[in-house]
């Protein structure tokens, strides 16, 4: 029998992350580099670099080999970690300390055995701390787990992909936030006496749009439910009712240019280089967006996110908020690690409340430790927790990619080609049933379950 993944459902606690790992000598106290005497240990750390950058890790590696030098701790970082790390674990040379990414198949390592569990080193101590390491987490987002036992940690917290908007743009022309969608057309005809766009959407990468516009309509349309039959594979649901609608409003949109013109052939950055030039009122991303385009957002641009706006005002889940799983942002100790003890005994420093508020105060980074919150300066991560605070719950638009990468690539293909007009709405949603009935039936792939 095929035993399930626990993934989805999460019940947001509304401040951040941080990072973990490990085994060895489990629970191990903390604070001595994870050997004893003068013993040299050298850590590599293989890390996916996205909009939240590296340097944050970087920062703490090099205070840590300060307090600890026997060690030495060095840190490799790329948005294309994924592409070096396979073959690492193939060739069984696998890195002591690792953050994957999206694009790398965490959960096929985990059923494979090959990512250790971390339980005890959980239930140690803190570093230099008597607290136990994981009551110094906020719970939420703190659930990889696989047969009921921690696999991972999550580092950096996101958002889901929530609109972002200029404040300043909005107060200085009057207007008004979209509270339903179809006030969305209303402000489309005022920003366009303007020559401003609604969205700045990234054509080359689908994904901005399937996670940012379609997935959240579903849930308004058809409730959290909706988007947890599909993610479970049950029959029929992704040609929904819910789902049909929302492809017919997205395509609406797109004859209705909602997006700015050109969209199909814009990369992520530039898409948003050109929301910051006021050229579009709205562009979705996660809580990376302000530290990733830091370099081009003007001084006096108010950088603000919103929740979706609702489908229907009177109707059910208008308000959920969307959140990011935490599986591709999360840090794993290979079974095959040479240093598990000394790995574990980083991370804790890593997670250490001290390091995590610098890294909140530096970066603008969001974080699940505990007490860390008070040190956000952003005023554009402050207006995403506000987001999660008045909302009535959660959902995680994102929460189907770990389980099953190969039918979601599937299904935001064909979801591109709906965007350009190559397939009707109905199209579309009879081959994400297809494909997602490939996958209900095929027995050598393991079965997540959402809640």
């Amino acid at each position: 029998m095929k035993k399930a993944w626990l993934a989805g459902g999460l019940s947001l606690m509304l401040l951040l992350s941080a990072c973990g790992g490990g085994t060895g000598s489990k629970g191990a106290d903390s604070g001595s580099g994870g050997k004893s005497g003068d013993e040299k240990v050298k850590l590599e750390v293989m890390m996916f670099e996205g909009g939240f950058g590296s340097e944050w890790v970087k920062k703490s590696a090099q205070s840590y080999m300060d307090e600890h030098p026997n060690v030495t701790v060095e840190i490799k970082a790329s948005p294309d970690i994924h592409q070096q790390l396979q073959p690492r674990f193939l060739s069984g040379d696998a890195p002591d300390l690792f953050n994957p990414g999206p694009s790398f198949d965490i959960k096929g390592l985990v059923d494979s055995g090959q990512i250790l569990e971390l339980d005890e080193y959980l239930n140690g101590k803190a570093y230099n701390s008597e607290e136990k390491w994981l009551d110094t987490f906020e719970q939420g987002q703190f659930n990889l787990k696989k047969d009921d036992k921690f696999v991972g940690v999550p580092t950096i917290f996101s958002s889901g992909y929530t609109w972002w908007y200029d404040e300043k743009l909005f107060k200085d022309n009057g207007w008004e936030l979209p509270k339903t969608w179809e006030d969305l057309y209303t402000l489309k005809e005022e920003a366009g006496k303007k020559g401003i766009a609604v969205f700045a959407f990234p054509g080359k990468f689908p994904g901005y749009s399937f996670y940012g516009y379609y997935m959240p309509l579903v849930q308004r349309i058809g409730g959290k439910q909706a988007m947890l039959d599909a993610y479970n594979l049950k029959e029929g649901a992704w040609k929904s009712e819910a789902f049909t609608k929302a492809a017919e409003e997205v395509v609406k949109m797109v004859k209705d240019g909602m997006f700015i013109e050109g969209s199909m052939a814009l990369s992520h950055t530039e898409a948003q280089t050109m929301f910051f030039q006021r050229k579009a009122l709205f562009a979705t991303a996660g809580t990376w967006l302000e530290g990733e385009m830091k370099d081009v957002i003007p001084d006096d641009f108010m950088l603000r996110t919103m929740n979706q706006p609702a489908w229907d005002p009177n109707g059910q889940e208008q308000d959920l908020a969307p959140i990011s799983t935490g599986w591709g942002g999360a840090w794993y100790v290979p079974a095959q690690s040479k240093n598990p003890d000394a790995a574990i005994d980083f991370l804790k420093y890593l997670s250490s409340k001290d390091q995590v508020k610098e890294m909140v105060k530096t970066r603008g980074l969001p974080s699940l430790v505990k007490g860390t919150d008070e040190a956000i300066e952003s005023d554009a991560l402050r207006s995403a927790l506000g987001v999660m605070q008045q909302a009535s719950g959660t959902y995680a638009p994102t929460g189907i990619n770990d389980a099953y990468p190969e039918l979601i690539n599937n299904i935001t293909n064909q979801y591109h080609a709906l965007l350009l007009g190559e397939v009707t709405p109905e199209q579309f949603a009879d081959y994400a049933e297809k494909k997602a009935s490939e996958v209900r039936n095929d027995s050598s792939i393991e079965k997540a379950e959402f809640k």
